[in-house]
């Protein structure tokens, strides 16, 4: 299959900048979490009111880690793809491009 040059070019650089962004809002979100919790030791909040807050980090910190968890597997199809064409050694800057067919450590085909 023949991929351009460019848009792979692009792509890999969407995707890191992808991760980038998510990986800091998970940073964000358990910075969050803490600073709730700090704040409610040196406050007087009943445990039944910061439980629902509480919660609700949980449950966005829990969707942010399942949406990275689809992110890499978007990844491993991407590269999958890219291994199959002409640039399957080609460095894009992308992780992974450090196989020798440009393929994350797992070459086997990817389920889709």
């Amino acid at each position: 299959m023949r991929l351009s040059e460019a848009g792979g070019r692009a792509v890999a650089t969407e995707i890191n900048g992808m991760f980038k962004s998510v990986d800091t809002a998970l940073f964000d979100a358990a910075r969050l979490a803490a600073t709730i919790m700090e704040t409610n030791a040196a406050s007087a909040v009943p445990p039944a009111h910061l439980q629902g807050a509480l919660d609700s980090a949980a449950a966005g910190f829990a969707k942010l880690v399942e949406g990275r968890k689809d992110m890499v597997q978007m990844h491993r199809k991407l590269a999958y793809i890219k291994g199959e064409s002409q640039h399957r050694e080609t460095d894009w800057g992308c992780f992974g491009d450090d196989e020798p067919r440009g393929m994350l450590k797992t070459s086997a085909p990817i389920e889709a």
